[in-house]
C-alpha cells in the first residue's frame, strides 16, 4: 500500500503551500503566494500539483509494485 495519501501543492516560485485565493474561486483566477506574492491562475497551479504529486506518487508505486512482483514470483525460482 502507499505511504503517501496527501500532498500539498506548492508555489511554483518558493515551494510554500499557503495561498490567497478569492471566494468562489475558479480555474481562470488567481491565487498568490502567501509568501513570496506570487501569482498564478488556479488551472496552472494544479497542473504544477500533479506533476509535483507524479514525483512522489510514481516512485512509491513502482517500488510497490516490484515488491508485490518479488513476493508472488518467490516460488518460481
Amino acid at each position: 500500500m502507499l505511504k503517501t495519501d496527501h500532498i500539498e501543492i506548492q508555489c511554483p516560485e518558493c515551494g510554500h503551500t499557503e495561498f490567497e485565493q478569492p471566494d468562489n474561486v475558479q480555474d481562470d483566477d488567481f491565487v498568490k503566494c502567501n509568501q513570496c506574492k506570487f501569482e498564478v491562475m488556479l488551472c496552472d497551479l494544479k497542473e504544477a500539483g500533479i506533476e509535483q504529486a507524479k514525483k512522489v506518487v510514481i516512485p512509491e508505486a513502482k517500488k510497490e509494485i516490484e515488491k508485490m512482483l518479488k513476493n508472488a514470483l518467490k516460488g518460481f525460482k
